[in-house]
């Protein structure tokens, strides 16, 4: 088969050699119908729902020449169909460990509906890389488990740690023998100072932070991005017309209560009121009438 014809006609899954095949797992959704703009330009092929069943990752296998995929369940089912000719970038991803990673942390491994497939399911279908980093040293680890605690609070809290231990040796000093040693009043004395001190620089921190902020943080994108409401026609005058109505029903109730005779204009009110609530009704129904009927 000349180039010419291998560029005008590719080959079928049973004649092409595939020599260069994509593996991995899927990855990610295609498009619902051909010709839709992706990463690539229009797409090539209608709509495969991946990468995963029930949290477990899709093997998948693609010639790119010939189109064909392969596709290996977790649960054993084999699959084959056959994509337009050409690579399809995005198909299939390559099978990683699930760690704090930037890609992790992105949202772009392979994920669906918020579950992502654990290194143990991983590697039950796909080989462990070689390269695997050293397992951190046991001080670093224990050091990256502690609170992220400032300085004031760490030192408040090695000083109720230490006012705490002072208090069980002086109980222990109070009960041990028939009198009470000398030792107990200095030994008091230093379990107040260090209790208060902890208190102390507490106090003296939140003064500082109070008298001294850090600086303004930067607004969130909710706020620094967030625009004004964006109200339709028909939905203003709907609210509008409940405000007219709820201010009639406001008046209603003070020309009500505010004599020991109900005043004539009660009545004219009360139809004013029910009028403007059933037009609010019928502007809402009809509006929402029309937005179903040209959706269709």
């Amino acid at each position: 088969m000349t180039l010419t014809d291998a560029t005008t006609s590719p080959p079928t899954p049973e004649e092409c050699e595939h020599p260069a095949p994509v593996v991995g797992v899927m990855a990610h959704e295609f498009a619902p119908y051909q010709g839709a703009q992706g990463p690539e330009g229009p797409r090539r092929t209608t709509m495969y729902y991946g990468p995963v069943v029930g949290g477990l990752p899709i093997k998948a296998w693609h010639c790119p020449r010939c189109g064909l995929l392969r596709l290996e369940y977790p649960d054993g089912r084999r699959e084959e169909r056959r994509l337009y000719p050409g690579p399809q970038p995005g198909l299939i991803a390559e099978a990683v460990p699930e760690e704090v990673t930037a890609q992790a942390e992105l949202g772009t491994q392979v994920r669906v509906s918020g579950l992502s497939a654990t290194p143990d399911i991983y590697f039950k279908y796909y080989e462990r890389p070689a390269d695997e980093a050293e397992p951190e040293p046991v001080l670093e680890r224990l050091a990256a488990r502690l609170p992220a605690y400032g300085l004031a609070s760490w030192f408040t809290v090695l000083c109720m740690a230490a006012a705490t231990v002072g208090l069980v040796i002086g109980g222990i000093l109070a009960i041990y023998d028939w009198k009470t040693p000398d030792a107990e009043l200095p030994l008091f004395y230093t379990v107040l100072g260090i209790f208060l001190g902890g208190v102390g620089v507490q106090v003296f921190d939140a003064v500082l932070r109070h008298w001294f902020p850090g600086g303004e943080l930067s607004p969130s994108p909710a706020v620094a991005l967030r625009g004004r409401p964006q109200l339709d026609g028909a939905t203003r005058v709907v609210v509008s017309l409940l405000v007219l109505t709820t201010v009639g029903l406001v008046l209603g109730g003070i020309l009500a209560i505010y004599d020991w005779t109900t005043p004539d204009a009660e009545l004219p009110l009360f139809y004013t009121v029910l009028a403007l609530f059933l037009l609010a009704a019928v502007v809402k129904v009809l509006d929402s009438t029309v937005r179903h009927l040209q959706q269709r």
